[in-house]
């Protein structure tokens, strides 16, 4: 595989759950890292980043992700942690 000779996918699979296929995925979604200058962006590209209800004094409780990012970057992490979870229990 490509990716063996990468050192940055060396490191992602160093994080449990994380294998090749994923850490190639997550590597391709993000491309060139240098692009998002703080760790916020990444998160708002990844679509993992919570949205807020709140008009006036109105605040909601139920806050979910905005899903407005890389739909295949959010997905390879959700596999990843299914598999953390699954190799800890």
């Amino acid at each position: 595989m490509l990716s063996k000779g990468i050192e940055e996918c060396r490191i992602i699979q160093s994080i449990p759950g994380i294998g090749e296929k994923i850490a190639a995925t997550i590597i391709s979604e993000i491309g060139e890292i240098d692009r998002f200058n703080h760790p916020k962006k990444l998160v708002a590209f990844a679509g993992i980043d919570p949205s807020i209800f709140e008009s006036g004094t109105f605040k909601g409780t139920l806050n979910r992700i905005t899903k407005r990012g890389s739909s295949r970057l959010r997905q390879a992490l959700y596999m990843a942690v299914k598999c953390a979870i699954r190799d800890v229990s």
